[in-house]
């Protein structure tokens, strides 16, 4: 890896904050990998990571759906036949499912993931360790990106602290999702970028032209990384047509030629695809909106839980910390902006604009909920840390602050990294979080059954319900062995006699009438979700 010629070293700062900043990056360094790799089996197995290793194992949802909704009672562990790895399906099939049924998903992160867990096994926390590498991977290129930028080794260190302990990444380094793989290629291809316009040699091209190739097959929201650089560059190079420009405009076309092919899968099935996101164009109040989008920006730093029923003494604890982080964010942005050159400001800005630009506006004028996910902004929140990093690594070394004042700024770096190291100690012995989604309610569940004698789990997959399918993947995990299950086809009420409980899994409300109507059973209510649909229920005889 080439450096820039002017690089500012840590150590060529005061020695006492030499020794300060090197004890406490190494100590956040080593809880952020902790935090990463520890528990990792621990949490519930949520809707999207049972979409994962069925993916992974290269059986489809239809199949599984042919194979499972036929009457039959069945064990339980059953399920797992469409979380593990089998001889019979290869990677082949893992694309295939994907391209057939989700082409919105690309497919390096499932890939990847399907080579990691035959190597080394295919439980929860092997399965989920492939995200975590990701994660600790992202680091290093975090580094390498602001010391590309702003040619300063410590704000490149405090960019990789905060990094480490945010909350927001190490929730999804624990995620058997692709979002950690499209932290890690975010940070590669904008350090390759540069490291391009620094050098201007095909090489360095080349390189940047292959982190792209890996961006689209990440994310397909990396389309809009990609659409960033090209407003940078094409502003940088004062809208020229210079060799600079020529060299971005051929590395990002090589990119998107070598993702042809799933372009071509995805217009092919782009109905399937409208369909698995058109929920994102549900309406929700600007006022959630807001709540959510202000949620999104404290979790990168904060998160103790926020979304659950806490008491409200420990809300109101939680507003000054709240108040911090949102002025230390903004005033960040506000120094970035007046006190560097258009180069650093206009790429942290195009990094951090571009995504919120796009969705923001279409859910205020066409209504929807696409910037209130967290997972779909992480650019812009990557942008945000590293204008944190650079507004107090100047705060804490510039001349032109006075050696008492660099000290107290060293308050808020321990203050932010502080939190980000509680909020990680509080999720790690967690069994479920914010971004389990509906699935939290699975722990509960699995309790109520494993403490039943002889249960009996009823379903029957409703119409087309992926959080049912996935809820019902994500339970396997969690329910023992001595439970059993029943998916009923359509139009067929059997329930057999031979189970001491009998438990309803979120059915249909078609099948709920018709148990009621023509059974001698009576349902009672055990969970429900936020008072809306019900969950699980029990038999009872009338």
């Amino acid at each position: 890896m080439e450096l820039p010629k002017k690089c500012v070293q840590l150590n060529s700062y005061n020695p006492s904050l030499d020794k300060w900043l090197r004890f406490l990056i190494i100590v956040v360094l080593v809880l952020g990998i902790f935090f990463r790799f520890a528990n990792l089996g621990k949490k519930v197995y949520w809707i999207d990571e049972s979409y994962t290793s069925l993916r992974i194992s290269g059986y489809t949802e239809s199949e599984f759906i042919q194979q499972v909704a036929d009457g039959q009672v069945r064990n339980i562990k059953y399920l797992q036949k469409y979380q593990r790895i089998h001889s019979e399906k290869t990677v082949v099939d893992t694309v295939k499912g994907l391209a057939l049924e989700e082409p919105q998903i690309t497919p390096l992160y499932f890939v990847a993931t399907r080579f990691w867990v035959q190597l080394f096994g295919d439980s929860v926390a092997v399965t989920r360790s492939m995200s975590a590498v990701f994660s600790l991977l992202a680091l290093p290129c975090m580094y390498w990106l602001c010391l590309e930028l702003f040619e300063s080794s410590l704000t490149a260190w405090l960019a990789v602290s905060l990094l480490a302990v945010s909350p927001f990444q190490i929730v999804y380094a624990q995620e058997a999702r692709p979002y950690s793989l499209f932290v890690l290629i975010i940070l590669l291809s904008g350090a390759a970028l540069l490291r391009g316009m620094r050098l201007k040699t095909n090489s360095s091209w080349a390189i940047y032209g292959a982190t792209v190739t890996l961006g689209f097959y990440s994310h397909l929201l990396f389309a809009l990384v990609v659409l960033g650089h090209g407003i940078y560059v094409a502003i940088s190079e004062n809208m020229r047509f210079n060799k600079t420009v020529m060299g971005y405009f051929l590395a990002a076309s090589a990119g998107f030629i070598a993702f042809s092919p799933w372009t071509v899968v995805l217009l092919i099935n782009s109905q399937n695809a409208s369909q698995r996101t058109a929920w994102q164009s549900f309406k929700i109040p600007l006022s959630h909106l807001v709540q959510q989008s202000v949620l999104n920006i404290i979790r990168q730093f904060f998160d103790v839980g926020l979304y659950s029923d806490l008491p409200r003494l420990y809300f109101l604890l939680s507003i000054p910390v709240i108040l911090m982080i949102l002025i230390i964010v903004g005033y960040s942005f506000y120094w970035l902006l007046s006190h560097t050159e258009r180069r650093v400001w206009l790429f942290v800005m195009t990094l951090t604009c571009v995504t919120l630009a796009i969705f923001l506006p279409a859910d205020l004028i066409l209504g929807g909920r696409r910037s209130i996910y967290s997972r779909y902004l992480i650019p812009c929140y990557l942008g945000m840390q590293i204008a944190v990093a650079y507004f107090l690594a100047v705060k804490m070394t510039s001349p032109q602050v006075t050696m008492q004042w660099q000290k107290l700024w060293r308050l808020p770096l321990a203050a932010l990294l502080s939190i980000g190291i509680i909020s990680g100690c509080i999720y790690l012995p967690a069994d479920s979080w914010e971004n389990k989604g509906p699935s939290y309610i699975n722990s509960p569940i699995a309790r109520t059954i494993n403490s039943a004698s002889r249960p009996l789990l009823i379903t029957d997959l409703w119409v087309y319900n992926v959080n049912m399918i996935g809820n019902l993947l994500g339970l396997s995990y969690l329910i023992n062995s001595q439970a059993n299950f029943l998916v009923l086809p359509p139009k067929i009420i059997e329930i057999p006699q031979k189970f001491n409980e009998i438990f309803l899994y979120d059915i249909s409300p078609g099948l709920k009438t018709e148990i009621e109507k023509n059974t001698r059973y009576k349902i009672q209510t055990i969970y429900d979700q936020k008072n809306q649909d019900i969950i699980l229920s029990k038999l009872r005889k009338k």
